[in-house]
């Protein structure tokens, strides 16, 4: 049985924009985009596919895709021809690039606040080698503001010569905690050449723009959601993928998901939404939490009406014609969020669990079978929370003050409770790390990010198959130093190995020959997963993690072990703690 393909008929936590604001306020790598038009492959291609049906998934029969040549407009392979329009591209470092391609229309006056609608099609080629656009968005650190609202644009990085059959796409989702990040991260360009699968990186609404919650929206939505526009963006991309991914030489039949903290949460969206069925086939969550698809609607709801307060929006009969003729800066700037995203009381924009969009109770739709059933790679960094840390404390616009031994106690229980403060003192003693500021990253890493990613993914391992990594190589020198805390290996660390590409900061940075020989290993396990839903190799065993919670170590030697955070996750999930009421510094 071939794919049900349903979606939209129109079409929380960082990550890397991050790094590269901290990095130098972000010289960031390019990334592309894809782009399609007919179908293609000679051979087939198994479709792990997942339909909410009666509770179950049903498995697709293999697809098959011929290359269909005629997408390329005179034969020239820059020039391809995508479902909208013809795109004209540019040959970098022996891969195809397409830049800044619109898969929906700009969200624009009217459109501002509301799902994704289709972008009007064109017929002259459209200049492609350009970067896109980010979405607003106000750059942690240094304070920025920048990107624009007409910022619904992917990236389509191919082999230079399409092949016979078609490769595998993977579609990268940035992170960023859902209100900064980029199209232009993170640069695919040797991933693809090394592996010959095609990448499809996206912008998503950020902010308000892509997550206010507002029961005048509910009410104007045909489908009566509210508060996912980012999320449906990501959607209406996918949808585009679909489309037109085969016109660059890749196979709508066999899309990867994969993305880092926010895109890690994202993609978990995505495996409980219904709107994304049919729409990929695998997943790779990196430092993803993945307890919770979305907030409670009844909270996105209240701030969305603290919104439309602070605009003064909430008194007249049109509160949405209020929002929607007001400047983007003055909009995005009445309730920012948290600039160090976990240690300041500010705006949470998320996606909101609207029972529409995403469920508002995951755990039940797991049970009863609601949800995209596909293999999952998912994992985590050993010292998630140590860079928000040294940002928040220890950077040029410290937000919290650096942490002395004498009131690490009280630090702690300031964040996390008075009642459990001395049992997290007691779980992480500051003789057990190199500095306060580390221990007391650690412990909030743990709580809100390591402990939902690792346990959210095993919650999908009874059906599905589940494999587990850590990333664990230090040092990580892909970042300015942060005097006074030992990072170890943070939040983002691991991404200069996902796609081959050391950044720099201080200076020219480059791999050494086992950094090198690290990235090869994790880029050829990723792309592995991408053709086939299994990482393993001829020499790189990983088993399913099973009741055992095995994983494998990412560093310069490798290696399987078994109960990845056992102890430490039992000891959270015991606790109590709810991230969304956390204190802040």
């Amino acid at each position: 049985m071939h794919r049900t393909r349903v979606g939209s008929a129109a079409h929380a936590v960082i990550s890397r924009a991050v790094i590269l604001t901290v990095v130098v306020v972000a010289s960031a790598c390019s990334i592309d985009k894809v782009a399609h038009s007919g179908t293609s492959s000679a051979t087939t291609s198994p479709v792990v596919a997942a339909e909410f049906t009666n509770g179950t998934a049903k498995l697709g029969e293999p697809v098959s895709h011929p290359f269909d040549a005629a997408s390329l407009v005179g034969g020239d392979p820059l020039v391809v021809t995508t479902v909208e329009g013809p795109v004209k591209g540019a040959v970098t470092s022996g891969v195809r690039q397409f830049q800044a391609i619109p898969y929906a229309a700009a969200p624009l006056g009217d459109l501002r606040f509301r799902s994704p609608q289709p972008v009007k099609h064109w017929t002259i080629p459209r200049d492609a080698t350009a970067k896109a656009p980010m979405c607003m968005q106000t750059l942690p650190v240094v304070n920025l503001t920048v990107g624009q609202e007409d910022c619904l644009y992917l990236n389509v990085v191919a082999p230079a010569k399409p092949a016979a059959t078609l490769a595998p796409v993977m579609v990268w989702i940035h992170g960023g905690g859902f209100t900064v990040g980029s199209v232009n991260d993170d640069s695919p360009v040797h991933l693809v050449e090394r592996s010959g699968v095609v990448v499809v990186s996206i912008n998503y609404r950020l902010g308000p723009f892509g997550f206010l919650a507002h029961p005048a929206l509910e009410k104007e939505d045909p489908t009566h959601s509210t508060g996912a526009m980012g999320f449906l963006d990501q959607v209406a991309a996918l949808e585009w993928v679909q489309r037109s991914a085969a016109a660059f030489g890749g196979d709508p039949a066999n899309v990867t998901l994969f993305g880092e903290s926010a895109g890690g949460m994202s993609i978990c969206g995505h495996l409980y939404s219904p709107r994304s069925t049919a729409l990929f086939e695998r997943a790779v969550m990196q430092s993803g939490p993945c307890e919770q698809a979305g907030i409670p609607k009844a909270r996105a709801v209240a701030q969305g009406n603290d919104l439309a307060t602070a605009l003064h929006c909430d008194t007249g009969a049109d509160v949405l014609a209020c929002m929607r003729a007001l400047p983007a800066a003055t909009v995005f700037g009445a309730m920012p969020g948290d600039p160090t995203f976990l240690f300041r009381k500010a705006a949470f924009w998320l996606p909101t669990a609207d029972d529409v969009v995403l469920p508002s109770d995951p755990a039940a739709a797991r049970a009863a079978g609601r949800f995209n059933h596909v293999p999952i790679l998912a994992g985590v960094n050993h010292d998630e929370g140590r860079l928000f840390f040294g940002m928040a404390a220890y950077s040029v616009n410290a937000a919290v003050p650096p942490i002395a031994a004498a009131e690490y106690p009280r630090r702690i229980a300031a964040y996390f409770g008075d009642a459990l403060g001395p049992k997290v003192v007691a779980k992480y003693p500051l003789a057990s790390y190199p500095d306060p500021g580390a221990a007391f990253g650690q412990a909030v890493g743990d709580a809100i990010l390591a402990c939902p990613a690792v346990d959210g993914a095993l919650a999908f391992s009874g059906t599905e198959p589940v494999h587990l990594y850590q990333y664990e190589h230090t040092p990580n020198r892909f970042v300015l130093p942060i005097t006074g805390i030992d990072l170890g290996a943070f939040h983002t660390a691991e991404l200069p190995y996902v796609f081959g590409v050391p950044v720099a900061s201080s200076g020219e940075i480059t791999f050494s020959a086992d950094e090198r020989a690290l990235s090869d290993v994790m880029i050829d396990a990723w792309t592995r997963f991408a053709r086939t839903g299994d990482p393993s190799g001829a020499s790189l065993p990983w088993p399913p993690a099973g009741s055992t919670r095995a994983y494998r170590v990412l560093d310069t030697k490798g290696g399987i072990a078994q109960g990845l955070r056992t102890d430490i996750c039992a000891f959270w999930a015991r606790s109590g703690f709810d991230p969304a009421t956390a204190g802040r510094q």
